[in-house]
């Protein structure tokens, strides 16, 4: 070894040696960190079990806590396991301790993007209702994610204020940003009805309007399923958007009345068979009688998922299942198939020799 290498050497050792020296300091002080920290939440789970049943609190005693991060992440976990007198509870303890105003200040006035976004998100488990309109605010934010986080606090708590906001934002989002949204909207529930399905009735060709998010709106009336939302449901269900048509159909099922069973029925027909299957499917959800005819025509439909969900709504009719027996006898291949498909899932595949005479099915359709 020549005498150049050694200063060389030595450097390298010594190099190998500080690094492998602090990375064994900083495994051990994380995981000192780490046990200490689950000492704290300990201590902090105790302490708050004892709060939250109880009226009165050691208010100088949470305050010392108010400002440690390992306190707040577990008051946020307990606001999201209780209800009732216990959540009210913590809530004004966060009043008192100056939390809820401390994150309602992060959102309105950092110019970090972590803390607006931490704070919008800790306001969500918070569902303090004063906080409404710093939420409504933050709509606007330039980060795409305090803009969401924002939606969903405000969804929990079903602030009718934010409707018109939220819809307006779906226009404007990206598509996966639109569908977040649009859980928030679902979140507000029946509140959001009115204002969604007046939004949806400018479907009409005669109104100018982008409605380029109108087939989520339909999506997301059919998940709240408020049959307040039935006329604009059968306005676009009539509409020249297939998307729309589709949408319509579908939110039909949970959010229409006995009025929309025929618009389905015509909808059986439909040109497009994505149209033609959700209405199927929907008027299973109606459980209509008056559909039994159009949906054993619909078995002879050449699409297999038409057929399949017309075999479906079938079985959930009163009547139906004697329809189902019939088309096993039906001169289309494809509709005794899926008649017979259907009988054998739900269990009702009579024997041969009871094919044409099944007194159960008799009974049923009265």
């Amino acid at each position: 070894m020549s005498a150049q290498l050694v200063p060389v050497l030595l450097v390298v050792v010594i190099s190998s040696g500080l690094i492998a020296a602090w990375l064994f300091a900083t495994k051990v002080i994380g995981h000192f960190k780490g046990r200490f920290d689950q000492f704290r939440r300990a201590s902090y789970i105790g302490a708050l079990s004892e709060i939250v049943t109880r009226s009165g609190y050691p208010l100088h005693t949470l305050r010392s806590w108010a400002s440690d991060r390992v306190f707040l992440e577990t008051l946020l976990d307990f606001l999201r396991s209780v209800q009732g007198t216990e959540r009210t509870n913590l809530l004004q303890i966060a009043r008192d301790l100056g939390i809820v105003q401390r994150f309602v200040r992060d959102l309105e006035r950092s110019r970090r993007r972590e803390r607006r976004v931490v704070a919008a998100g800790a306001l969500a488990e918070l569902g303090d209702p004063s906080t409404a309109d710093a939420l409504l605010a933050a709509l606007g934010d330039r980060v795409p994610e305090v803009r969401l986080q924002a939606a969903d606090a405000l969804a929990g708590l079903k602030d009718p204020r934010a409707v018109q906001p939220l819809v307006t934002l779906l226009e404007e989002e990206t598509e996966w940003n639109a569908s977040r949204i649009a859980d928030s909207l679902v979140k507000l529930g029946a509140v959001a009805v009115p204002v969604l399905a007046r939004y949806l009735i400018l479907s009409d060709p005669a109104v100018e309007h982008p409605g380029c998010r109108l087939p989520l709106v339909a999506r997301v009336l059919g998940s709240i399923g408020d049959v307040g939302a039935e006329p604009a449901l059968l306005s676009a269900l009539d509409g020249d958007d297939v998307e729309l048509r589709i949408r319509a159909a579908a939110a039909l099922g949970t959010a229409g009345t006995p009025q929309c069973v025929p618009a389905l029925m015509r909808a059986v027909t439909d040109p497009v068979w994505e149209v033609r299957a959700q209405a199927a499917k929907a008027l299973g959800d109606r459980m209509d009688p008056r559909a039994i005819g159009v949906l054993v025509e619909a078995l002879r439909d050449p699409e297999w998922w038409v057929r399949r969900n017309a075999a479906e709504a079938l079985a959930l009719i009163p009547g139906g299942r004697q329809a189902l027996i019939d088309a096993q006898g039906d001169e289309d291949s494809f509709a005794r198939d899926v008649a017979r498909e259907q009988l054998m899932m739900t269990g009702n595949l009579p024997t041969a020799g009871s094919l044409a005479t099944d007194t159960m099915a008799v009974g049923e359709s009265g």
